[in-house]
Formats: structure tokens, C-alpha cells, sequence
């Protein structure tokens, strides 16, 4: 059986035991804290590179898919353009073949058309 002077003693060691273990578990959250902080951070840096890294590449697929649409319709246009000439010359041809025949024709249009547009 132990004295009061030794279980005093005793409890006192015990207690200087559970004073520092507290410590040293206060010290080792502390650092938890600080790991997580700055796994947190890099975790936001590197969220923020992803986000610019795929703005940028939608940004060039937008690019790339625009300047495809400019070229078709470049094409298009041309295409439209060398189709309207070609009518063209194919009207005054025939125009300049038939001169009566396409003032009787753009004399009857014109005639539909007054009558068209007198009723409404």
C-alpha cells in the first residue's frame, strides 16, 4: 500500500503525465489544422489552374469552330455569288436572242403585278 505523501506524488505525475500528453495532442491537431490549410489552398490554386486551363481550350475549340463556319460561309457565298452570275449571263443571253419575246414576258409580269398589288 502506498502513503498519502506517495499517492500525492503518484497523482501529481499522473496528472504532469495527462498535462503533457494534452499538450503534445493540442500540438498535434494544431499541425492537422495547418496540413489542411495548406492542402486546402493548394487544392483551390490548382482548381483555379483547371478552370483557366479549360476556359482557355473551349475559348480555341470556340476559335477553331468559328473560323470553320467563316470559311463555309465564305464558300457559300462565293458559291451563291458565281451561281447568280452565271444566271445572269444566261438571262441576258437569252434577252439579247429574243428581244420580243422578253418584252412580252416583263410586260405581262408587270401587268400581274399592278393587279397584285391594286387589290390589296
Amino acid at each position: 500500500m502506498q502513503s498519502p505523501g506517495q499517492a500525492a506524488t503518484y497523482g501529481e505525475g499522473l496528472v504532469r503525465e495527462m498535462t503533457m500528453a494534452q499538450a503534445e495532442a493540442e500540438r498535434n491537431v494544431k499541425q492537422d489544422i495547418e496540413a489542411l490549410r495548406s492542402d486546402f489552398d493548394s487544392l483551390r490554386k490548382d482548381v483555379g489552374q483547371l478552370v483557366g486551363t479549360l476556359k482557355d481550350s473551349a475559348t480555341s475549340r470556340a476559335e477553331t469552330e468559328l473560323d470553320a463556319l467563316r470559311k463555309r460561309l465564305n464558300k457559300i457565298a462565293g458559291d451563291v455569288q458565281t451561281t447568280g452570275r452565271q444566271q445572269l449571263r444566261t438571262v441576258e443571253s437569252q434577252i439579247e436572242e429574243r428581244p420580243l419575246v422578253s418584252l412580252a414576258i416583263a410586260f405581262a409580269v408587270g401587268v400581274l403585278l399592278g393587279r397584285l398589288l391594286d387589290r390589296r
